[in-house]
């Protein structure tokens, strides 16, 4: 078969030239500018596989330089251009806010009101007491979850921003309105409704007549049915998972997160910031209303990052700087404005939580600020893949004694799986860091003999694993994934506490209230505060969890797709078997002839469960007509020392494929539609079982004589598959690296995608077979 998830991978398309506004008539220094951040931008988009990125650099007269790179269509062929369509996620918040501060210069809001003073029908549960007001929202202090039980991130059918804010209702507020700040989504689909009814328009009708045409933004709006055949193409991402197309999901909470924008439009924003809500035919906002909209609103918290009224406020290179970012579905972006020095940058990206926006947005605004000055602009942080010799010995366990990172070669690259952290890990000029398409993280150290890691001070000495117990019974029975194709929460364990992976890229500690309650941390994280209930049915299995009112259906993901699949196989094995045998394999020549001998003949003590022999694989038919498991002499030498090694430790080598005749990779190929065959292989080309030098298997327990049970099924459909899958328990995980380095410690490397799939060194030189088993055996004897 072939692996599924490797062909899920999209193939990044072909570099496409910058496209850039006006590059020949640029002044010296900006021009300087534009080409340090092509560069930039062209490492982020060929390093990190993203589709396409765009920067627009912005200044009192409005967008002096913009740059696109990459593709803007799923096949490849049409280049990005500053007239692309992006979605802006959460810097939707800042029109709402631009509204609302408009009805306040208008005297029809108030801030410090009680927000049930325009939304009387707002009575979400508050056991602290005092009430919510546009300020606490604008702010994220008003105490309420994160998103709302209807119409929220995960919601495929909303019903509209009114239904969404009516469904809190049926929620209480986590903390006393103005005493922390916690993110809410659902927060601002308040203030948005609450500009809908003072308006006395639907929401996306006010934000377009208070903040869109004013500004002129023309090609910008709260829906994307105004720019079919525009919207750029983006993809969701994870560490463990393959890229797929990011879904075209709209919210019902607009008022938060649903702009669609391009460079220009979100320029003309930055610029009118910048010219203090002057417009050139009128005004925007007064210049006290945005000096009350950037002041920090909670003076108290100490730190160098805060909210303004929607503004979240930083500062680059001693300079203030306001703005906000956004992430939904595939697009990320930022927006930075340095009002003091008159300089804003626009940036898009679109991998699913990419870092390429905030990164390329705060280059971009210290590279133009740099030269402004005459001083030397900062150098772009890059660093390259660790491979090689370099990869396997800084790979292994590394534990303080309470938690523990691991770092292994995944794709021939090291990366990185500690608690709260996961991705690739780079060797800069000054050491190394973890960056990848999501995650950027520079507080890593790695001794340069392998003997330690240290993040943000926090040291971690290499060590075996030991066996770890296994989890107790009652959070056993929650392990698994929960929610959609589109988005998933998963249950894990890790150093022996409960995890949870949430909207592709947050993993979180749990901490267990009661067996079917566990909540997310007080600080950090998207969900704090808040916490997981689990369902369970009639006889105790766990069906569904739920968070803060949101239902997430428990899930399987691989049996539903084999279902698929096999419902989409067509029939007749022996016709499709028939034809098969009457063609031939591609022809080739290989430098090494092919040497099969059974791997019983090698060790006697190996067993054999080839699934291909009977009914339990992925097409529910026999395919061989006998059990037996064949590879090339050195590998099957090989791996009988592998299961000598790891008898020593109780375990033996269950065989599931070795090698596999072509004609029964075709006969995958003929019985698959169009629309499965990212499932198998392409006999055009041959597979790694064809040469013999690739095998399936797991391990069975020599005291019980059971397999294991490690993070995923044989064959299985799904990212539990992947050999750096972040879930199931921690045992599990255990024996799947106990395999792991036992048997590439014989000279096999896992394949990514398949934690059960060795391939032998030197598979490459072997050439494709068609003997039968039968036959085999025949000149065995």
């Amino acid at each position: 078969m072939k692996k599924l998830l490797v062909l899920l991978l999209f193939l990044v398309p072909a570099m496409a030239p910058a496209t850039a506004s006006a590059d020949a008539g640029l002044a010296p220094d900006l021009g300087r500018a534009a080409a340090l951040i092509g560069e930039a931008a062209k490492w982020e988009v060929e390093n990190k596989r993203v589709p396409s990125v765009a920067v627009a650099i912005v200044g009192p007269e409005g967008v002096r330089w913009s740059g696109t790179w990459g593709k803007a269509d799923a096949e490849g062929k049409v280049p990005a251009t500053p007239e692309t369509i992006y979605r802006a996620g959460s810097v939707s918040k800042l029109f709402t806010d631009v509204a609302v501060m408009r009805l306040v210069e208008q005297g029809k809001l108030n801030l410090d009101a009680p927000v049930s003073t325009y939304l009387p029908s707002f009575k979400p549960r508050n056991p602290f007491g005092g009430q919510i007001t546009l300020r606490q929202l604008m702010t994220h202090r008003s105490g309420l979850v994160r998103e709302a039980p209807r119409g929220n991130y995960f919601d495929i059918a909303p019903k509209g921003q009114a239904d969404s804010v009516l469904s809190l209702n049926e929620t209480s507020l986590v903390a006393a309105p103005g005493t922390i700040t916690k993110y809410s989504n659902a927060g601002i689909a308040v203030v948005g409704e609450v500009v809908a009814r003072v308006t006395g328009m639907p929401y996306e009708q006010a934000v377009s007549t208070l903040v869109f045409r004013p500004l002129g933004m023309a090609s910008s709006g709260m829906t994307a049915a105004p720019f079919q055949g525009r919207i750029a193409y983006s993809e969701m991402a994870a560490f463990d998972g393959p890229r797929i197309p990011a879904p075209p999901i709209e919210l019902g909470t607009p008022a938060a997160g649903s702009l669609f924008t391009t460079l220009g439009d979100l320029g003309r924003f930055a610029q009118a910031m910048l010219n203090r809500g002057k417009l050139p035919d009128g005004v925007l906002l007064k210049p006290a209303t945005l000096d009350e909209m950037w002041r920090r609103q909670f003076p108290g918290d100490a730190s160098t990052r805060g909210y303004g009224i929607g503004f979240a406020l930083s500062q680059i290179d001693g300079q203030r700087v306001v703005g906000h970012g956004g992430a939904i579905y595939g697009h990320v972006t930022d927006v930075l404005i340095m009002p003091d020095s008159g300089i804003a940058v626009v940036a898009f990206a679109t991998v699913d939580s990419s870092n390429s926006a905030g990164k390329l947005a705060d280059y971009a605004l210290r590279t133009v600020a740099a030269i402004a000055k005459g001083a030397n602009p900062p150098a772009f942080g890059t660093g390259t893949l660790v491979t090689g010799p370099d990869a396997k010995r800084l790979s292994g366990w590394f534990t303080n004694g309470k938690a523990s990172v691991s770092t292994r070669i995944y794709n021939e690259h090291l990366v990185i799986d500690a608690p709260e952290l996961v991705g690739d890990i780079r060797r800069t000029a000054n050491g190394f860091i973890v960056e990848d398409a999501q995650t950027r993280y520079d507080k890593l150290a790695i001794a340069d003999d392998g003997s330690w890691i240290d993040l943000a001070g926090t040291r971690y000495t290499r060590g075996t694993m030991p066996e770890p117990p296994q989890p107790a019974a009652d959070f056993a029975a929650l392990v698994g994934n929960y929610g959609w194709d589109h988005n998933v929460i998963r249950i894990y364990e890790r150093d022996g506490r409960p995890f949870a992976w949430v909207e592709w890229v947050d993993h979180m500690p749990l901490t267990r209230v009661d067996a079917n309650r566990y909540a997310f941390p007080k600080q950090g994280g998207l969900y704090p505060l808040e916490a997981l209930t689990f369902e369970r049915n009639a006889k105790g299995a766990v069906t569904a969890l739920s968070l803060s009112g949101i239902r997430f259906p428990r899930r399987d993901f691989g049996a539903e797709i084999e279902a698929k699949v096999r419902s989409d196989m067509q029939t007749g094995g022996a016709a499709l078997r028939a034809e098969a045998l009457k063609a031939s394999p591609p022809k080739e020549i290989r430098p090494k002839p092919s040497d099969l001998v059974a791997l019983t003949s090698v060790d006697p003590t190996i067993r054999l469960d080839i699934r291909y022999a009977g009914t339990n694989n992925f097409l529910g038919t026999p395919v061989y007509e006998s059990s037996a498991a064949f590879l090339q002499r050195p590998a099957a030498e090989a791996l009988g020392r592998v299961n000598q090694a790891l008898r020593k430790r109780g375990f033996g080598l269950l065989i599931h494929d070795a090698y596999r005749p072509w004609f029964v990779t075709k006969m995958f190929w003929d019985a698959s539609p169009p629309s499965s065959r990212m499932f198998v292989a392409d006999p055009s080309q041959g597979s790694r079982h064809n040469r013999g030098a690739a095998v399936d298997l797991t391990m069975f327990e020599l005291k019980t004589g059971k397999p294991i049970v490690t993070t995923g099924r044989y064959d299985e459909f799904s990212t539990r598959s992947y050999s750096n899958f972040v879930g199931g328990t921690d045992h599990q995980r255990w024996l799947r690296e106990v395999l792991r380095s036992a048997i590439e410690a014989e000279g096999f490397d896992v394949y990514p995608e398949e934690w059960w799939h060795f391939d032998y060194g030197d598979w490459r030189d072997y050439p494709i077979g068609n003997q039968t088993f039968e036959e085999l055996g025949k000149k065995a004897k």
